[in-house]
């Protein structure tokens, strides 16, 4: 197998693992995506939105690679910046994290091999210029994913709600 791969199965894993993550939260008789938790972010949205908004900014940073045909998409036309809040229910960020992920998808499709040795520049969230190999922006943008969903699933762990959306190795 080689990277392309592994990053169309990181694409798929992650939009199965979100997908489940927010239906838990979905069938709650309350609004845990606004409970208020100590820590770095105050809440599960704070959480979501800060994690939406670091993909679609590497997802950005990634035309510098190449002006991939998923960037024609509505959602790179206002681009919210880092501290926003743009998703205030779980609703709202589950259409919106739905359509960021199947814009992943199809961007891990359009990839070439190639490309993954290819450096872009991405203006992190301090207004400074980084430059970055794309396969590195990639592995990070994933697991950038995966460290905001274990927050989550610490919030709901001390809720006492059952969570176990994390296993990668059951997807095809």
């Amino acid at each position: 197998m080689g990277m392309l791969e592994m990053y169309k199965y990181y694409a798929r894993c992650n939009q199965a693992i979100n997908s489940k993550m927010i239906k838990i939260m979905e069938e709650l008789d309350f609004n845990v995506y606004n409970y208020k938790v100590d820590g770095y972010y105050k809440s599960i949205g704070e959480i979501c939105n800060h994690w939406y908004i670091g993909d679609l900014s590497w997802l950005n940073s990634f035309r510098t690679i190449k002006e991939y045909s998923v960037f024609k998409d509505p959602t790179f036309e206002n681009m919210p910046t880092f501290g926003e809040q743009p998703f205030q229910s779980i609703t709202e960020f589950k259409e919106n994290r739905t359509k960021l992920d199947r814009i992943i998808l199809n961007l891990m499709d359009e990839i070439e091999t190639e490309d993954l040795n290819k450096t872009g520049t991405r203006v992190n969230r301090l207004g400074e210029k980084k430059e970055h190999l794309f396969w590195k922006s990639l592995t990070h943008m994933f697991n950038h994913q995966t460290h905001h969903r274990g927050q989550i699933s610490q919030i709901l762990d001390q809720l006492k709600i059952e969570n176990d959306y994390s296993n990668m190795i059951l997807i095809d």
